[in-house]
């Protein structure tokens, strides 16, 4: 019975031995060359914690060949013992010579970062009150108005406001006819100006004559208009717009008190000018009315709109070290390809949930987002995770590739990263150098700009582009991805390959 059963198992091993198919199911992974197999062997934690189990079998006897040496330099500087010395000793010269050249060499590596990477935000700055004059402003006045006309003198007061040296160049001032209300509101909305100022209507310079010829009551305050979306940047409403807006409206009271009434008063007869003390118009004269139709009133919207946007790029950074021990211990039982696809994968979930976090956090603090979309909820997370893959993925392969250069580089590709995404995104673009163009191709300004049309129901224009930026962003990412491993797995195996020879 135990023979028969023993000759029955022999067969069914010879059997095996021999089929094709029984083969190819126990050696398929040697079927994979050895650029594939160092994906599953050298992966980000084996390298990082130079575990050589992880990565060869015959690392070991590396391991024990440096054992042993340093069990011999131990005792060798037992019998001598420890040689220590001042840091100006002459017995260190060669050594101290080693160290100054090496300190100094970090620190041009350092200095040549500052200059830059630094600069690329310096820059952005540089000039900026020059090109001011870059956001434009609409100035709508009556037909047929002329900073020389006096028969329209509200008009008139406009123009030569815009005029003054101290405001000609606060902002780009550029005069119109007036159309309608609506059609006005419609352009700072779509984006085309950064706000209107314009007269209410094609006669309000005879409506303030008449009033004051007549002695009649008038609501002077609504003359006079400006819009504005507070909404549409929040930065560059508050820093550059809003300031120049309030200016023109101290220097146009002045020039309607000081000009304008002057002259209309001295046409007035006697009987004229006693029956227009009975009225506020006297007292009242003209001044501007600021409209926001894009209001901020929640502060914390400066959370996610700013420092959040620099968060989703380091926090995305960080998950990579946080997932390595999880994917050596993935790579240990997958394939090559199935360990790329893993990866692949793996990340976009963490994205993904990761963003989930980020969304119910705004949610917590009681921030508004159904202003533009019903299920506000759903659409800034989709927002967050698209940003989030988006520099994310960069995140990745960024830092293989700099682990398997030069580690000290990942520091500083995360500040370049950080720089170069927000140096003109938190300003208008408008009022930076040409060069910061490039800005627009960048995730997190498409990031900001889509936040903006959930929380404050901007134009949304410009939403297919946006959203079309970051997963062009994300799929590039993914495209590069096995190969950016790739080099980091065979980079880290010739490194090794290289120090054991060294060893030899």
């Amino acid at each position: 019975m135990s023979q028969s059963s023993q000759s029955q198992e022999s067969a069914e091993l010879h059997a095996a031995k021999y089929d094709p198919e029984s083969q190819s199911s126990q050696h398929g992974g040697q079927d994979d060359n050895s650029l594939m197999r160092v994906v599953t062997e050298y992966t980000e934690y084996a390298v990082s914690h130079a575990d050589s189990h992880n990565i060869e079998e015959n690392n070991r006897e590396v391991e024990e060949q440096e054992n042993q040496e340093k069990q011999q330099d131990i005792e060798q500087m037992d019998k001598l013992g420890p040689i220590k010395t001042g840091f100006w000793s002459k017995r260190k010269t060669q050594e101290r010579k080693s160290f100054l050249v090496q300190y100094a060499i970090i620190i041009v590596i350092l200095w040549a970062f500052i200059l830059s990477a630094f600069s690329i935000y310096w820059g952005s700055m540089y000039g900026r009150q020059n090109r001011f004059v870059n956001l434009k402003v609409l100035v709508a006045i009556e037909q047929g108005a002329d900073v020389n006309n006096s028969d329209y003198p509200l008009s008139q007061a406009i123009l030569e406001t815009i005029q003054l040296p101290e405001l000609e160049t606060l902002l780009g001032w550029e005069p119109h006819n007036f159309t309608s209300d609506d059609e006005i509101v419609d352009k700072v909305y779509k984006q085309k100006y950064w706000a209107a100022i314009y007269v209410s209507s094609n006669d309000v310079s005879r409506q303030l004559v008449e009033a004051i010829e007549n002695g009649s009551d008038l609501n002077t305050s609504s003359l006079v208009r400006c819009y504005y979306e507070t909404g549409r940047d929040l930065n560059g409403q508050n820093q550059f717009v809003k300031p120049s807006l309030a200016d023109f409206g101290v220097a146009f009271s002045q020039i309607v008190q000081q000009k304008v009434y002057p002259k209309l008063l001295s046409n007035l007869t006697p009987d004229q000018f006693a029956k227009l003390q009975n009225t506020s118009i006297l007292t009242n004269t003209p001044t501007v009315e600021y409209i926001d139709g894009k209001k901020v009133t929640n502060t914390v919207v400066l959370a996610p709109l700013q420092v959040g946007l620099i968060y989703i790029i380091i926090i995305t950074f960080f998950q990579v070290t946080w997932f390595q021990k999880l994917n050596q211990n993935v790579a240990s039982h997958l394939k090559p390809k199935s360990y790329i696809g893993y990866r692949m994968v793996q990340s976009q979930v963490t994205f993904l949930l990761v963003s989930l976090g980020y969304s119910c956090l705004n949610a917590a603090f009681q921030i508004p987002m159904n202003k533009s979309w019903k299920g506000g909820f759903g659409v800034l997370w989709m927002f967050s995770y698209l940003a989030m893959a988006a520099v994310g993925g960069a995140n990745e392969n960024l830092s293989l590739i700099c682990f398997a250069v030069f580690p000290p580089m990942m520091g500083f590709w995360l500040l370049f990263f950080v720089v170069s995404n927000i140096s003109a995104t938190f300003a208008p673009i408008e009022v930076c150098p040409e060069f910061y163009r490039f800005t627009y191709a960048f995730p997190i300004k498409n990031a900001y700009e889509l936040m903006k049309m959930q929380l404050f129901d901007t134009y949304r224009g410009q939403l297919g582009r946006n959203i079309g930026v970051l997963i062009a962003w994300i799929v590039l990412n993914n495209i590069l991805f096995p190969f950016c491993l790739y080099f980091f797995s065979w980079s880290m195996k010739r490194n090794m390959m290289k120090a054991k020879a060294g060893k030899n």
